[in-house]
């Protein structure tokens, strides 16, 4: 069973790849204190904790390893996340649904620049 599971509806989307997406997810670990991040195909493999995390959050920095990974349907992106932790995360769950819409408005913005 996954940690979290949440989705993204292609058609409320600018044209992006799973590439795009693992890209934008992979900021988001590394910014919230995963020690260590690589993609590989459709996930994105993380663990330990960095020294320096962002100051507004440590959401990954609590896990000792994980995997995101995305799957792409004919009309969705869907996302789970399995992840070790030997503490519990209060509100995990909430923070990634938070996150996941961080990423939509982010992606939907004039300004956009999925080069991240």
């Amino acid at each position: 069973m996954s940690l979290a599971e949440t989705y993204f509806i292609k058609t409320q989307l600018p044209p992006i790849t799973t590439n795009d997406l693992l890209r934008l997810y992979e900021r988001a670990i590394i910014e919230q204190g995963a020690g260590y991040t690589q993609i590989a195909e459709n996930s994105i493999e993380f663990g330990e904790t960095s020294s320096f995390t962002h100051r507004f959050g440590r959401k990954f920095a609590g896990f000792t390893s994980g995997r995101l990974v995305i799957r792409e349907t004919e009309t969705t992106f869907e996302i789970t996340l399995d992840a070790i932790s030997p503490t519990w995360i209060p509100l995990f769950d909430v923070y990634f649904i938070t996150l996941r819409d961080s990423i939509e408005r982010e992606l939907q913005s004039p300004a956009s620049s999925i080069n991240v």
